[in-house]
């Protein structure tokens, strides 16, 4: 396996064993290292440049989120990380697209989103979460039109990790940090690997 993948999955192990411990601080570290050995890892293989974005700008959000108590921070990461989504999104569109794996996206995420939807209905935070999910599940389809299954399985488990912050934003349910942040490194790791390729 290649060397900065190992460091990152290694990096990551030791992430999600400070947050376990209830170690913030060197967790909060930890954190916002680990894209930039992503960022290392495209570089490595043709510097693509939106990827490059999309990880610099998933970068901040990390830093913001490692201080989401604050409700400013919160919001400043999400645009982080819709605009990172966006350069994914924008990336894949430089590539050719297969119509039918486009359709099976379409209505994978057709479920999460009505649920999504009838979860907000009181919400003062629709608009927000709308707009934020709508970019999501848009480059998730756009994953599936790529061809690439492992970029696919990623988007899939980025759904799964915001899903899992936005239950306990909206106090339905409240996952670990640890489980999380567990999700959210291997959807940004299978994304990498699937369309760094494209």
């Amino acid at each position: 396996m290649d060397t900065i993948l190992l460091l990152y999955i290694g990096l990551a192990l030791i992430h999600l064993s400070l947050r376990s411990e209830g170690l913030k601080n060197l967790g909060s570290l930890t954190k916002v290292l680990l894209m930039p050995l992503l960022m290392m890892y495209v570089l490595k293989n043709g510097a693509k440049p939106l990827l490059l974005c999309s990880l610099a700008l998933a970068t901040v959000g990390d830093y913001f989120l490692t201080k989401a108590s604050r409700k400013n921070t919160f919001t400043l990461g999400m645009i982080s990380f819709a605009l990172a989504h966006l350069c994914y999104s924008m990336h894949i569109l430089l590539t050719p697209l297969q119509w039918l794996p486009i359709g099976i996206g379409l209505l994978l995420v057709l479920a999460p989103f009505f649920y999504l939807l009838k979860l907000l209905k009181y919400s003062p935070f629709k608009i927000r979460y709308i707009l934020y999910a709508v970019n999501l599940f848009a480059m998730t389809v756009l994953c599936f039109g790529s061809g690439s299954m492992l970029a696919s399985l990623g988007a899939l488990a980025f759904i799964i990790s915001d899903g899992m912050i936005a239950m306990g934003s909206l106090n339905r349910h409240q996952c670990t940090v640890t489980t999380e942040m567990a999700m959210y490194i291997l959807a940004q790791l299978l994304l990498i690997l699937g369309l760094v390729t494209l």
